[in-house]
């Protein structure tokens, strides 16, 4: 009898009761219905165009892929340049100078994607403008001067959607910088 007693105690505590599995099955039943975002591909441009007046001095476009849910990308392009610290003992460090875009992309409702940014421009200032020999930028020690510009943005943006979303003036040269933004779903 204290044999079929401790037996039927065993049973109670080490097998899972009926409700505790209908309990895990109902738990495990959301997963396997959730469906996970099909990544999509999404080709994202950035123009940084530059303007002095009416007239536009430069554009530089920067263009890539970006998986939307899934990653975010990073782009580094430019060039390291030399700065003497000292020149008795010469030593010298090199600074870059060049574009940073770090970029991700989420799928929104309504096919809208939401695009978070953060962009950066550096380049070595020139002497003086070309063309305009009044403006003559006085350079410390001889050292170049860095320009730079940095812009950090969430949008929503359709496919096809273009957006000029930073204007920037600089403050030496009254140049204007405008900053485009186009993104297209990849078929």
């Amino acid at each position: 009898m204290k044999k079929l007693v401790y037996v039927l105690l065993l049973a109670t505590f080490c097998l899972p009761s009926p409700q505790l599995c209908a309990q895990e099955k109902a738990q495990e039943k959301p997963k396997t219905e959730e469906r996970a975002k099909p990544a999509i591909p999404v080709k994202v441009q950035f123009v940084l165009a530059e303007y002095d007046g009416d007239k536009k001095i430069s554009s530089m476009p920067y263009s890539f892929v970006a998986m939307a849910d899934v990653n975010r990308v990073s782009l580094r392009t430019g060039v390291r340049i030399p700065i003497e610290l000292d020149t008795k003992d010469q030593k010298t460090t090199y600074l870059d100078v060049g574009t940073n875009i770090d970029c991700g992309v989420t799928s929104e409702q309504e096919g809208r994607f939401s695009l978070s940014m953060t962009f950066e421009r550096s380049a070595v200032y020139p002497s003086s403008s070309a063309g305009d020999e009044k403006m003559e930028v006085i350079r410390p020690n001889g050292m170049p001067l860095i320009r730079q510009f940095r812009a950090s943005e969430n949008l929503i943006l359709k496919d096809g959607q273009t957006v000029e979303s930073i204007l920037s003036t600089d403050p030496l040269n009254g140049h204007v910088l405008r900053l485009s933004i186009t993104i297209n779903v990849q078929k």
